[in-house]
């Protein structure tokens, strides 16, 4: 933290000495020349300077003591405005510039009214004053300002303020052209008034040239010794910032995005540069912290590679866990010696296709992971520079078990295909042949005038019903949500009565209201998944009571299958393949499937999905079949 007294103090330390040992004498010694004082009056200029000079002293340390106190008393503040701080430090060169302006008249008239109470003076003694001012006023003004912004550089860089930014339009450019044109234009009044001012008076009276020269000689030094330090307190102000600048920059171009922000030490060019690298070092990282997020969480795997020889740059956790390698693995090595494609020239397709489009989408491939497992993949990848060379950025996700359950899901398609056939053949197939048959018979006995009796009718009939039966059960195997046109609950209700019926065990079905599904594929996929829940209860957890309940609230439907049969362990909850494709089901339709188990404690499957249904209320039904 900056002491506000030694700030104070350095600051006024400085200035006063500049002001006193430079410019003071400067204008006093131009003084005595233009005005010709001699014995006693001179005297008496030096007096009065010195003691003008003092009182102009406490005049300017008083004015900077209030308003640089003030000042840093609001940064000491834990509850401060520190961005309205900042905007009062960077503007207070400018008046510390004004005082210098006022106390120069200030001591200037002190300084004529102490020698008026003394003794009279000419106007030809007065008029130097007139030109002290124009002498001193310009050089010391840029004095004060360089200084005091190169002083006040330490309270700008402190932590409570130096991030803070300053937008452009809150504060007025002092450009760096315009400081350069003040300060020459100061640094040449000095020669211009003192030495023409000599070549007047030696043109009045004779003046010696020895005299002349030793003369220009102080003036000369005393004008360097202010243009020294006008220099380089203007300079030391705008080098600090500028080094600080070009600092980050070198970094930024390095990689390395946490820099230390850069404070506006003034208020020119290189002050709204800095700014802008700040902008541009905290852009980098929020990108760079963005891009890291999502490249580490990303749920498929993502790979950098140099496209010239394959070179891994980087990979995340994903793809860690997708081929077996760890990250130290494969950085800076290649495709080849990895080994990662199972097909060689895989990858050489691949860069050709990316180099011709400019993009790969959905390019499928084996990988070879580290135990030698062989993994289906799709990979897309798009181009992009690092460090000026062509890379590529690539997303592998792994479609193994998506593969894997397509197919199983096709296998099943075509078993119940097979199912169907053998049943049309080896059982409606016959049927209908013995209904043929009998009614060919019953023909036969009418063309010849006999009256066929009852009971062969009955029988063809019952015959017929029983066939209508058949088909009603293989059309179920063919389309199972035929009945979903009425209805979920007419679907589910059916399904509930059918197990009752087949396999004996008590299956009851409650619902709250009437849904209407739309989307038969949906209707397709929640059948099959009450239908393997149901097959999983009866089948492994030996259940002789399953519940089925349907509820709809707020746009979501919930489906529950429980049964009190004998549960499974956490460990067979992703095993089993019934399950995997339960869940993959699920995920066609984008509803959560959730399996609640425990050995003996029973099976509760919940699928939930958001649907605006077309429903009717309507009071619970329970649906329960009769062994």
């Amino acid at each position: 933290m900056i002491s506000k007294r030694r700030l104070i103090t350095r600051l006024t330390i400085r200035l006063e000495l500049y002001i006193n040992l430079i410019v003071l004498p400067l204008a006093v010694y131009y003084g005595t020349i233009a005005g010709r004082y001699e014995g006693e009056k001179l005297s008496l200029l030096i007096v009065s300077a010195i003691i003008a000079g003092s009182l102009a002293t406490l005049f300017g340390a008083s004015v900077r003591v209030w308003k640089l106190s003030r000042i840093l008393s609001e940064l000491e503040n834990p509850e401060g405005d520190y961005a309205a701080v900042k905007l009062r430090l960077l503007s207070y060169p400018r008046i510390e510039s004004i005082v210098i302006i006022l106390r120069w008249v200030f001591g200037l008239l002190c300084c004529y009214l102490i020698m008026m109470t003394v003794m009279p003076l000419s106007w030809q003694e007065t008029l130097p004053a007139f030109f002290i001012l124009i002498l001193c006023i310009p050089i010391n003004s840029v004095i004060s300002h360089s200084t005091t912004e190169h002083l006040l550089a330490p309270v700008l860089m402190d932590e409570r303020i130096k991030g803070i930014y300053l937008p452009r339009y809150m504060y007025k450019l002092f450009s760096v052209s315009l400081r350069t044109v003040f300060i020459v234009v100061s640094i040449l009044i000095i020669p211009l008034i003192t030495l023409g001012h000599f070549l007047f008076i030696s043109h009045i009276q004779s003046m010696r040239f020895t005299d002349l020269s030793f003369h220009v000689f102080i003036i000369l030094f005393l004008s360097l010794a202010a243009i020294f330090v006008t220099v380089y307190e203007s300079n030391a102000g705008i080098r600090s910032g500028l080094m600080m600048t070009v600092r980050n920059l070198a970094e930024l171009e390095k990689g390395n995005l946490h820099v230390e922000p850069i404070p506006l030490l003034t208020k020119g060019e290189i002050g709204v540069i800095s700014q802008y690298v700040n902008i541009l070092a905290h852009s980098l990282r929020n990108s760079e912290e963005m891009f890291s997020k999502a490249f580490r969480s990303s749920p498929v795997g993502i790979v950098i590679w140099k496209i010239d020889g394959g070179y891994f740059l980087n990979v995340n956790e994903s793809f860690t866990k997708i081929s077996g390698y760890s990250r130290s693995d494969v950085v800076n090595s290649t495709i080849r010696e990895v080994g990662l494609f199972r097909a060689r020239d895989d990858y050489e397709r691949m860069i050709n296709v990316l180099v011709g489009q400019g993009k790969i989408r959905g390019f499928d491939t084996e990988l070879c992971t580290r135990s030698g497992e062989i993994r289906i993949v799709t990979i897309s990848a798009e181009v992009i520079m690092l460090w000026d060379e062509p890379c590529m950025i690539a997303t592998i996700e792994d479609i193994t078990e998506k593969k894997i359950l397509e197919r199983e899901i096709l296998s099943i398609g075509e078993r119940e295909r097979q199912k169907i056939g053998q049943d049309l053949h080896d059982d409606l197939g016959p049927h209908l042949i013995g209904i043929e048959v009998m009614s060919e018979l019953l023909k036969k006995k009418i063309e010849k005038g006999l009256v066929p009796s009852a009971s062969e009718v009955e029988k063809i009939r019952f015959l017929i019903e029983k066939a209508i039966q058949k088909t009603r059960r293989l059309s179920r195997g063919l389309c199972p949500v035929f009945l979903a046109d009425h209805g979920l609950e007419s679907l589910l209700q059916e399904t509930a009565l059918n197990v009752q019926e087949v396999h004996g065990i008590t299956c009851t079905f409650r619902y709250d209201r009437s849904i209407l599904m739309d989307d038969i594929s949906v209707s397709t996929h929640i059948y099959y998944i009450v239908h393997e829940a149901i097959h999983n209860a009866i089948r492994h957890g030996r259940a002789d009571r399953i519940g089925i309940e349907l509820s709809y609230d707020g746009g979501m439907v919930t489906l529950t299958i429980s049964d009190n049969g004998g549960g499974m362990e956490n460990r067979e909850h992703t095993q089993g393949m019934g399950l995997k494709i339960m869940n993959f089901r699920a995920n066609m339709i984008g509803a959560d499937l959730a399996i609640d188990s425990a050995p003996g404690g029973g099976t509760t499957v919940t699928l939930s999905f958001r649907h605006e249904a077309r429903s009717e209320e309507g009071q619970w039904d329970t649906a329960e079949g009769r062994s």
